[in-house]
């Protein structure tokens, strides 16, 4: 039976095993006025539970600032974590409806992180550690670069979507980047003649369809005429033959990576969720880093997943 918000408050602030679990969503804004400097408030909801939005105060590199928002109590952690969801979408709405922007900080697959509020975090700290270069290196290698002629847009593309991705918001976009750095490599072939006939028999077929509507026949039209040349993944798996010839796992790898993003961009996550995507990203970064020493010709100081 659904509890008043007054008993339900009652049971929260007894602390004891009912309603044990709670969810925190990270979050950063470019400015504290743009949240109105929130600090410190608590916010009850209609349900019983009550929020604290607050300053995360673990260390980062990241710009931004950085707050929390903590949602209590819950008696199972599905109960949380489901409105943990909850306010990661309103926090979201929140921000495009006032026009400002706001980045979320994953700890995992999900934006929320559930804990058990009944557990005493006792003494905590952190540290920070950053690993750096000399500074004849950097602009040894600054120079040496600069002797390179000018590559073509796609591979520039590309090296800017790798490299951007180590600055990206949480590892899910980071893996996004990553492998969206593949993309402009592709080099789609035609399929040959027979494809060709095919597609011209269905271009035909469609033209004199007059079931479908002229609204929709342009759509269609257009989808089948890509048919006559590789998709991207075709391409990119034809094209490990010249980037590894040595490796017999480059293609397969590739190919499951792109699942990977098609299951996050269509589905919203991935179908497993043990899956660390911090070790696939590094992965990911590694092999297309070794495409870049086959199209410049020159071996990384850094190695690569040669």
């Amino acid at each position: 039976m659904q509890k008043s918000p007054e008993e339900e408050r009652r049971i929260i602030l007894s602390r004891d095993h009912r309603r044990r679990y709670g969810t925190c969503i990270f979050f950063r804004v470019l400015h504290p006025l743009h949240i109105g400097t929130l600090e410190n408030v608590t916010f009850l909801l209609p349900d019983g539970t009550y929020g604290r939005i607050r300053p995360d105060t673990r260390p980062s590199w990241e710009p931004g600032i950085k707050y929390e928002i903590q949602v209590e109590a819950f008696s199972t952690g599905a109960a949380a974590e489901a409105v943990g969801m909850q306010v990661a979408q309103a926090l979201l709405l929140t921000a495009l409806d006032l026009d400002f922007g706001v980045r979320l900080d994953y700890a995992n697959h999900w934006p929320s992180t559930i804990y058990d509020r009944t557990v005493s975090t006792r003494f905590t700290a952190a540290v920070m550690g950053v690993g750096s270069w000399e500074e004849t290196i950097i602009l040894e290698k600054l120079t040496d670069a600069l002797q390179e002629p000018l590559r073509n847009r796609k591979l520039t593309l590309s090296m800017e979507l790798l490299a951007s991705s180590y600055l990206e918001a949480n590892e899910r976009a980071k893996f996004i980047m990553a492998v969206s750095s593949l993309e402009p490599l592709a080099e789609s072939q035609d399929l040959g003649c027979e494809v060709e006939a095919f597609v011209s028999a269905v271009l035909a077929n469609l033209q004199s369809n007059t079931s479908i509507s002229e609204t929709l026949r342009p759509s269609l039209e257009g989808r089948v005429r890509q048919l006559r040349k590789e998709s991207v993944r075709q391409s990119l798996l034809r094209l490990c033959a010249k980037w590894f010839p040595a490796s017999k796992e480059a293609a397969q790898y590739i190919e499951y990576v792109y699942q990977l993003r098609s299951q996050i961009l269509h589905e919203g996550s991935v179908a497993d969720p043990d899956i660390l995507l911090a070790q696939e990203t590094s992965k990911v970064r590694r092999y297309v880093r070794h495409i870049y020493e086959q199209e410049f010709g020159r071996k990384f100081r850094v190695a690569t997943a040669a």
